[in-house]
């Protein structure tokens, strides 16, 4: 029995397999480690984990996450991994991997991941070979759900809305400029403050400052990230994520500016990952 695991910052996205066949599916919050702690980890698993399998008859986990970019934080999460599941082989690789294993398979191209936050890399059909760091929620993220709630918040803040958007705005989350600037200065996990706001931008997304920001946060993830891949515009590009889903004819208007395709969008990796790992293992 093995559990593959796809966790962003917000939620993690579970599914047990068993002599190649799907047992079952679960979510928990996202297992990011600059933002959580292996006790946390096991907190949540004792209380999300389902009561019908037994966590001692997982043999192998495969847990792919954001923030899973250095032995150090890929610790945070083994420990905290290790502490619930004591008989298992634990591997914790990136999310990035995760979404090219998903998004190509066995093919080559360049994986995106567009959710609270945002990555790129290319993927040679077996391994990253290439990695534009991110720089997170605060010196990059471009294309993400925080960089974009970000654009928002300070377009807000600077007074650039429209007094019809910033009455709505009021109207749903009735924060004060002294609330916001606590929830990202203050509080933990301001990048998931930040990313809240963008059902809010999606349903506003046809007013024009907003379509404004929006336009300008898929732009950057292509000067920022995509463009520098070598050859990019003729290469295969497909991404993943809430983001990339939601706001997909965005990202799309943006691909076709920087003369590129979009092959393929998933809301959510965990699926074709199962594929992945269905066709590459004996359990």
């Amino acid at each position: 029995m093995i559990l593959v695991a796809d966790s962003g910052s917000t939620c993690t996205n579970w599914i047990v397999i068993e002599n190649k066949t799907i047992l079952l599916t679960f979510d928990t919050i996202g297992f990011n480690p600059y933002f959580t702690n292996s006790k946390e980890i096991k907190t949540e698993l004792i209380s999300k984990f389902p009561e019908l399998i037994n966590q001692n008859r997982i043999k192998e986990i495969f847990f792919y996450g954001a923030g899973c970019s250095s032995d150090k934080m890929n610790r945070i999460i083994y420990n905290g991994l290790y502490s619930f599941f004591q008989n298992s082989i634990i591997h914790v690789e990136n999310d990035l991997l995760a979404a090219a294993r998903a998004l190509f398979q066995n093919e080559s191209g360049i994986a995106v991941i567009i959710g609270t936050g945002a990555n790129t890399c290319y993927y040679n059909g077996s391994e990253i070979t290439k990695n534009i760091s991110s720089l997170g929620f605060i010196l990059g993220d471009e294309g993400g759900g925080d960089y974009l709630g970000k654009l928002f918040i300070q377009a807000y803040l600077n007074k650039e809305l429209s007094s019809e958007i910033e009455t709505k705005f009021n109207a749903e989350f009735n924060l004060s400029a002294n609330d916001i600037l606590h929830a990202v200065y203050k509080e933990p996990k301001p990048n998931r403050f930040l990313a809240s706001f963008t059902k809010f931008i999606h349903t506003h997304s046809k007013n024009p400052v907003v379509t404004e920001l929006i336009t300008k946060s898929f732009n950057d993830l292509f000067t920022k990230h995509i463009c520098k891949y070598k050859n990019y515009n003729n290469i295969k590009i497909r991404a993943t994520g809430s983001i990339a889903f939601f706001f997909q004819d965005f990202f799309k208007n943006a691909a076709q500016k920087f003369n590129s395709k979009i092959d393929l969008i998933e809301k959510e990796p965990i699926q074709l990952l199962t594929k992945y790992h269905l066709n590459n293992s004996d359990n």
